[in-house]
């Protein structure tokens, strides 16, 4: 087998992996989750991780095709770094899964990277050896495009909040 061949059989295999990952986590319902996340994020601010955390910044909406969707704009940290991020959840008859979600943590000018980026996409599209469903991204542009683990919103926060943005944003 060339190389090639087993390379695109190694990433299909990963994106079959995702999507048995995706199927598995049963996530709470959209307010639950809401009031996890902006719980989280007001312990950030009293453990002085972000700066003044205002709870509107985190805002759930039910978009025209049935997808809820939760939404945070620049949450700011002490290093200068801030963090948006998008998450869009979906009913099914199993519970709420996952459709897609953004995290965007930008980096203060000092720093050779301007941002780290948390995806994953909602359909297949790319190809899978160039961009895996769930990826992360360092820097701008079209930079690669890194596999991450599929997991649950709230631990991708608290994954960015606690060990990305220390590691990078200072």
């Amino acid at each position: 087998m060339r190389v090639e061949e087993e390379l695109r059989r190694l990433a299909l295999e990963r994106e079959d992996a995702f999507e048995s990952a995706l199927d598995a986590l049963d996530l709470d319902p959209p307010d639950l989750l809401l009031r996890q996340m902006r719980a989280y994020l007001a312990d950030q601010e009293d453990h002085g991780r972000i700066g003044h955390f205002v709870e509107k910044s985190v805002q759930l909406s039910l978009r025209t095709d049935g997808i809820e969707e939760l939404d945070c704009h620049a949450v700011q940290f002490a290093s200068g770094s801030s963090l948006d991020f998008k998450v869009r959840m979906k009913k099914r008859q199993t519970g709420w899964r996952i459709t897609q979600f953004q995290f965007h943590l930008h980096l203060p000018t000092i720093r050779n990277v301007d941002m780290v980026r948390i995806h994953l996409n909602v359909k297949r599209k790319q190809d899978p050896l160039v961009i895996p469903r769930c990826h992360l991204h360092i820097g701008g542009g079209k930079r690669a495009h890194v596999p991450f683990p599929i997991m649950s919103p709230r631990l991708t926060l608290q994954l960015v909040c606690e060990l990305i943005e220390p590691d990078v944003g200072i």
